[in-house]
């Protein structure tokens, strides 16, 4: 992998680490340690807006803009539709980083411009995302998804708390989340 592949791909990860929480847990009321993750899915969900609220979303886009440490400007675009579409795009001066699912395959577009089809581990982990994001965790259970705690950490020197949402094929994400205090 050439050195910008391995920038971009590092860029990616790092944005999908900040937009997981901000799906998971936007907006997370208070949690007591020791709190049981069903527990804690089940605030996010009420402090988002509740299971009504969040099951109506059809579609969300996630856009914004970003430089780099060369000085050079980027663009980000996260596009998830439901029931199970997701669209991941990094735009870097001439590079250009994709990777979809569109509900029966994975894809991807390197920095170079080369498509090809994402099959095995890497297929299995877009397939995820697009499980993921669309289900906001309403209902874990019936999207046959599993929540466990991982273990208290820090972010920006605040606690927080880890979970871990493993997919009905096994694939596991981690989320973090800050409880805010009341």
């Amino acid at each position: 992998m050439n050195p910008m592949s391995l920038h971009i791909r590092r860029f990616v990860l790092l944005v999908h680490f900040l937009a997981v929480p901000f799906l998971c847990f936007v907006g997370w009321t208070p949690a007591a340690v020791g709190q049981e993750p069903s527990q804690v899915v089940d605030q996010y969900v009420k402090a988002a807006g509740g299971s009504k609220a969040l099951g109506k979303i059809q579609t969300l886009t996630l856009e914004g803009v970003f430089t780099n440490g060369e000085g050079k400007s980027g663009t980000y675009t996260l596009d998830t539709k439901l029931p199970n579409r997701y669209y991941s795009e990094l735009l870097l001066g001439e590079k250009n980083l994709i990777e979809a699912y569109n509900g029966k395959s994975a894809w991807h577009q390197n920095a170079a411009g080369e498509l090809g089809t994402l099959v095995g581990p890497e297929g299995m982990q877009l397939e995820a995302a697009a499980q993921f994001y669309n289900s906001r965790l309403v209902h874990p259970k019936k999207s046959k998804m599993t929540v466990t705690f991982v273990r208290h950490t820090q972010v920006r020197g605040k606690d927080a708390l880890q979970l871990e949402v493993t997919t009905g094929t096994g694939v596991k994400r981690r989320c973090t989340s800050i409880p805010r205090r009341t």
